[in-house]
């Protein structure tokens, strides 16, 4: 449970207020979900290090300004010629002093590198001290972390220490957040073994790295390099098989396989080579950028919606947005009208208007867009942005403009970033009361998918997959439908059927840009520039080969979600 406030008796209480509708997809007793990291960490999966391993853990660190420290618990422990900046500090015993004066180096430091004789030693050793303490703020500090072979099984909560096909466990250090890290990791000697850790303990996700190869995971995100790969696995569920993703350059998401280059700025020099000896004689490596090859927080939330009830619902609900009103546009500009549309719905020009933003930062710049609606006629237009769960949870000033406010309006990004920021917490609770008000949820592109119940193109890796495990959640202010956008414009009539094929029990709507629907009870009505169209995927009528498997409507259009059948003028 995230916060007092958020029990079952306040849901209750909302429910019978009539506030909340017991279709809303908001519970406040959901798993709290894995947070991002705010630094990185080289976990090597044993044998000799990839070449240039240390070099990027430097750089990553600070390079030339980089605070480094090799932890050991060694008195032998050989300290590698790339960190010999680094101070070594040595912890033979576990005694509070030696202990507090390791905490003290570490406090102040860019990055750690861990050195034991066994993953077993580390763990006893520093499980539960000051000095775990100091390990786990230093990767919430932007800080750097990196180990090797056994060490790095000690690092997540859960630690396998042996076992051929059962494996054997012990506590470790809680570093890798929601995880289990298998090292020197053979599939076929050992995914099974994994697989069984994940089977009694099926919220976490299982990280299996290849002798020879470092996973590094840098905010949320996992990159890969050296001879081998990783794999992360997801235990099965009574209606889901085991999700096993191998994670390597060559097979993980094309659009992360090369890292995103910034542009070239005029009188810049290329980077050197790997290896390279510039003109003042230093080696160095090309500036490192971690690739997105694999997202941990969607692995975890993956695994934790395996252990609740099964999504989508074999029979959802009816859409029907009882009270109030949703506009759901499709992108790419709004019809005509839209902002006379969006006032009247909301109360009147003096409504409170807010504007949620869809951005991974945490700054987001909204002037333009309020003065867009000033522009329009709007007198009271206001913004609400985090990327803080406990803020969006907890935030007196946010939860008092939602209780005001008469509309809101979701942008365009990436609509995962709309599910870390709000889903679960009582500000997506508040959000339903606009609804229940008579007020008015309207967005575009990315909030538009965010509306529906099941929500279509989640893949925090790219923008190419139709469904994304572990985020195919939405903020369900209508429920049973799955909704995409830039429909017609990015060929996307391919994706809505390969969903609906996969879960008939939802209806798939399909907007062009600058095309709408204004949903209010079970109607949507249509609402579009002229050519552009809403599309309708309905599994329980028949497919004919060679024909299309929707329904397309154009502006003034009105659709029955209920029945699901078009109304006739």
């Amino acid at each position: 449970m995230m916060h007092l406030h958020r029990t079952v008796l306040a849901t209750v209480a909302a429910l019978l207020a009539g506030l909340v509708p017991v279709c809303a997809q908001y519970d406040p007793n959901w798993p709290e979900p894995l947070l991002p990291l705010a630094g990185t960490m080289f976990l090597g999966g044993g044998g000799e290090l990839p070449q240039d391993t240390l070099a990027r853990f430097v750089q990553m660190a600070g390079g030339d300004e980089a605070n480094l420290v090799v932890l050991t618990t060694s008195e032998t422990a050989a300290v590698p010629a790339a960190l010999k900046q680094a101070a070594v500090v040595k912890v033979l015993a576990a005694d509070a002093a030696e202990l507090a004066q390791a905490a003290t180096r570490l406090a102040t430091a860019t990055g750690v590198w861990l050195l034991a004789d066994s993953g077993k030693q580390f763990a006893d050793m520093f499980r539960g001290s000051v000095v775990e303490s100091q390990l786990f703020m230093l990767v919430h500090r932007s800080g750097v972390l990196g180990a090797n072979g056994d060490v790095v099984t000690a690092m997540t909560a859960t630690r396998i220490t042996g076992g051929d096909v059962h494996a054997t466990l012990a506590t470790g250090l809680d570093l890798v957040p929601g995880a289990v890290i298998d090292a020197n990791y053979q599939v076929d000697l050992h995914q099974n073994r994994l697989l069984g850790v994940l089977a009694s303990q099926p919220e976490l996700v299982g990280i299996g790295i290849e002798t020879g190869t470092v996973t590094v995971l840098h905010n949320r995100f996992f990159d890969v390099f050296g001879q081998g790969s990783a794999y992360a696995c997801v235990a099965a569920n009574e209606h889901l098989a085991v999700r096993i993703e191998r994670i390597h350059p060559d097979v993980s998401p094309r659009s992360q396989r090369v890292a995103p280059r910034k542009a070239p700025q005029r009188n810049s020099r290329r980077a050197p080579r790997v290896g390279a000896a510039p003109r003042d004689g230093r080696e160095r490596v090309r500036r490192y950028r971690p690739r997105r090859l694999e997202d941990l927080m969607a692995m975890s939330r993956d695994a934790m919606a395996r252990t609740r009830a099964r999504f989508p619902s074999l029979k959802p609900g009816t859409p029907n947005v009882k009270v109030g009103a949703l506009i759901i546009v499709g992108g790419g500009g709004s019809p005509a009208g839209f902002m006379d549309k969006f006032m009247e719905l909301a109360g009147g020009k003096d409504a409170l208007l807010l504007y949620i933003p869809c951005t991974e930062s945490q700054e987001a710049n909204a002037e333009r867009t309020l003065a867009r609606w000033r522009r329009a006629g709007a007198t009271d237009v206001d913004v609400i942005h985090t990327k803080d769960r406990y803020e969006a949870d907890t935030s007196k000033e946010i939860h008092d403009k939602l209780r005001r406010a008469g509309g809101l309006f979701f942008g365009g990004g990436r609509q995962w970033n709309l599910v870390d920021s709000w889903q679960h917490t009582e500000s997506h609770r508040l959000m339903h009361e606009v609804l229940a008000r008579g007020g008015v949820i309207a967005g575009s592109s990315a909030g538009a998918s965010i509306q529906g119940s099941y929500m279509a193109r989640g893949n925090s890796l790219g923008n190419v997959d139709s469904m994304a495990p572990g985020y195919d959640t939405g903020l369900g202010f209508l429920t049973g439908v799955a909704i995409d956008q830039h429909f017609s414009q990015r060929g996307r009539q391919p994706d809505m059927t390969m969903l609906v094929n996969r879960h008939p029990q939802l209806l798939g709507i399909g907007l062009d840009e600058a095309s709408s629907i204004i949903v209010q009870g079970t109607i949507a009505t249509c609402f579009s520039r002229e050519g552009r169209n809403v599309h309708f995927y309905d599994r329980n009528l028949p497919v004919v080969p060679e024909q299309p498997d929707y329904l397309r409507l154009s502006n003034g259009q009105q659709f029955d979600l209920a029945h699901r059948k078009v109304i006739a003028k």
